[in-house]
């Protein structure tokens, strides 16, 4: 049996002493619920205290109780009704169940498992069992037809209305991309295992998520907002986020999940779906803190003001951490946080406090940052006791909720999307030069869902990787082909850049017959990104094609517009997907300062997509990223480099880490004073000669250690 998916447990001993006598006997695939909310009624929602999907058992609910006699047979029969008929209602709703009598087309076992329990005739006839008789009555159930486990196991993870809602109807052509697209998104419908256990187990203090773009992360963070608010509906629940286009998504998703137990809306003042920052006129996590507190909330203008562009929330973060420290007050019961890895640690620490058990949940992808933030310890993060020891401590104890849990299973991008995602963004085949960023610890490449093909993941050894067979869905390999999936383009100016871009997007729409917002257009660099937009959008209409500039030209919070193409800046476009994904302009992210951001942006950008991915930029610089994925394919798509040692990982950190304005400034500086020496027609030569000796060996050994780009 697979490790279970623990909710809430109605009687904690009996519970634990079912998942002991089912470990022995069930079947090696099959699924144990606890706890997990399966039909709604129209009074109620309907939680199984335990319920078993097994292809040797069949579909078993169980009701969990202390302790059973014969003389409350009736009472317990009743029980079993209460459970077993909302959930048959639930599952007739699901066609592909139904047998050829219209009604189910396997039965639904029902066993009473009681810690203390009479012996006697009457009671196992009525199904109602200790330990001793469980096995002999899970030997007469009815079993299912292996063909209906898809359909049950989406039915009861509640997950078959994430589908989308388009039928796309103009997709004629069996082999075009809207066609291919109604084939993957029809069998997107189930969750995995990993993705049960993470929406469904909730400790009663903190929990880590970790997983790759396109794992499930957000889904799996609005799936456990819903379980925890109909378990617990007097709870104050908060789910928070960094990208403000997240906000309709994780609202709608929420709001499905709810409606599907309880056939209503959540409680909007129970449960609110709020932005990290927040301000006077729209609340955040951060704000709603301040108010508590009696404090006024910084607005971004002067965060950026005091603490520059980069450091602006962590910044006022700070600020608020003294005041919460020294009084800690629970605002919330549960607080779920999305793209951790882009917030500070000091936001983390103040959701840690205002929590009650500390009781929050931060999932994340340490890959794809865009920040200048990094995930840091858990020591780090949440502090120490007296003795010196980290506050937060993750284990994952049987029998219990697990408090860290890795989602290395990748639903959104294709796995030649994906790879060469982690190769450019780490810079693992660029031309001449050392890798950008690898993870401190190189087990994080198992973690995700890469094998060793050779070497070790070890620092300072060489390796070779490849994405592990289970680690994609199977039908990205039936339906596409790496040739296809991504492609890297190369332009002479911007003209033959936006104007072939707008060509293929035309293509997409007739021949490929997808929808205009199935396509995203996302420009890497943020300060013009608004400008470069607007410009490709004038492209685009020459081809009759309608686009929006996601917060410029429409709604912030909202990502996609229907029958509208999206053009995005980096940071609006994270957390977000589309079908097909162009990434213009590419060649900003091949060399220059900042590269760790540079290249964050790429991989984030290229892990937008669903099906395809186009990389498209101009000049000689946009051919170093060409040679890198040319290398790439011609390893057939595997990673094969050399680990940093940790020296190199401490170098990497402070070449290519993003520089603050002082720097800037100091590099400007620089820049104009050699500018100065030729404007007044100096010899550079005969100024440096007149420099000491150690410091004109100081400036060549500093040139020495740059990388070419």
């Amino acid at each position: 049996m697979k490790p279970p998916v623990i909710g809430t447990k109605v009687n904690v001993e009996a519970v634990d002493r079912l998942i002991d006598a089912l470990e022995g006997i069930a079947d090696a695939d099959a699924t144990f619920y606890i706890g997990y909310p399966v039909a709604a009624t129209s009074e109620s929602a309907v939680t199984v205290p335990a319920l078993l999907i097994s292809l040797r058992f069949g579909l078993v609910c169980f009701d969990v109780i202390a302790s059973a006699r014969v003389d409350e047979i009736e009472s317990l029969r009743a029980s079993q009704r209460r459970i077993v008929l909302p959930l048959k209602a639930k599952l007739l709703q699901n066609p592909d169940l139904a047998g050829d009598d219209f009604d189910l087309g396997f039965k639904i076992n029902v066993i009473t498992f009681a810690l203390a329990c009479q012996n006697g005739p009457d009671l196992v006839a009525a199904k109602v069992v200790g330990e001793n008789q469980l096995a002999n009555v899970l030997a007469q159930t009815s079993t299912f037809p292996p063909r209906y486990l898809a359909a049950i196991n989406a039915s009861i993870e509640r997950v078959a209305n994430i589908r989308p809602k388009s039928k796309r109807t103009i997709a004629t052509e069996p082999n075009s991309k809207g066609s291919i697209l109604r084939k993957i998104e029809n069998q997107i419908a189930n969750l995995d295992s990993w993705q049960k256990a993470a929406a469904i187990e909730t400790p009663d203090g903190p929990q880590r998520l970790r997983g790759l773009a396109g794992s499930g992360k957000t889904i799996v963070l609005a799936l456990k907002a819903a379980y925890l608010h109909g378990e617990h509906p007097e709870w104050k629940i908060g789910v928070t986020f960094h990208t403000r286009a997240l906000t309709q998504q994780l609202k709608s998703l929420t709001k499905r999940f709810y409606f599907e137990d309880y056939r209503e809306s959540p409680d909007g003042e129970r449960l609110s779906i709020l932005h990290s920052f927040g301000s006077n006129y729209e609340p955040g996590i951060y704000s709603e803190i301040c108010k508590a507190y009696g404090i006024q909330p910084r607005d971004f203008g002067y965060a950026k003001r005091t603490y520059g562009f980069n450091k602006a929330f962590e910044g006022i973060c700070r600020e608020l951490l003294s005041h919460v420290e020294a009084n800690p007050k629970v605002l919330f019961d549960a607080l779920l946080i999305d793209e951790a890895q882009d917030l500070p640690k000091e936001f983390l620490r103040l959701a840690y406090l205002c929590t009650r058990e500390h009781r929050i949940v931060w999932a994340y992808d340490d890959l794809q940052n865009l920040g200048d933030y990094q995930m840091t310890s858990l020591k780090e993060t949440f502090g120490v006791n007296e003795q010196g020891e980290a506050l937060v401590q993750l284990e994952n104890q049987v029998k219990h909720p697990r408090q860290d849990i890795i989602l290395p299973k990748c639903y959104r991008n294709t796995p030649w999307a994906l790879v060469t995602a982690h190769a450019l963004g780490s810079g693992i085949y660029r031309p001449g030069a050392k890798l950008v960023q690898h993870p401190d610890d190189p087990a994080l490449w198992a973690d995700i869902g890469y094998e060793v093909e050779a070497g070790n993941l070890r620092l300072g050894s060489d390796v070779v990787l490849k994405r592990s067979a289970d680690a994609s869905p199977r039908f990205f390999y039936e339906l596409l082909h790496a040739d296809d999936a991504v492609k890297f383009l190369k332009f002479d100016d911007d003209n033959s850049q936006f104007l072939a871009i707008a060509r293929l997007i035309a293509e997409d729409i007739s021949s490929g017959q997808l929808y205009p917002h199935d396509i995203a257009v996302v420009f890497p660099n943020a300060i013009d990104a608004e400008k470069r937009g607007l410009a490709f959008r004038q492209y685009l209409g020459d081809q009759g094609i309608s686009a929006h500039i996601v917060g410029v030209t429409s709604s912030r919070d909202e990502f996609h517009q229907e029958g509208q193409v999206a053009i995005s800046g980096p940071y609006r476009a994270k957390g977000n997907e589309a079908p097909v994904i162009y990434v213009m302009d590419a060649n900003y992210c091949a060399g220059g300062s900042e590269l760790i951001k540079k290249r964050n942006i790429l991989f984030t950008a290229i892990t937008r997509s669903r099906g395809w991915v186009r990389v498209a930029g101009v000049g000689n610089v946009m051919d170093s990223l060409v040679e890198e994925f040319t290398s790439l394919k011609a390893n057939e798509f595997k990673l094969r480099f050399k680990i940093p040692t940790a020296d190199e990982l401490r170098q990497m950190r402070t070449l290519y880490r993003d520089i603050s304005q002082t720097e800037r400034k100091k590099a400007d500086d620089f820049a104009k004073a050699f500018a100065k020496i030729e404007a007044t027609g100096g010899d550079i030569q005969a100024v440096l000669q007149a420099l000491s000796k150690e410091t004109r060996e100081k400036i060549i050994q500093s040139l020495q250690g740059l990388d070419d780009f």
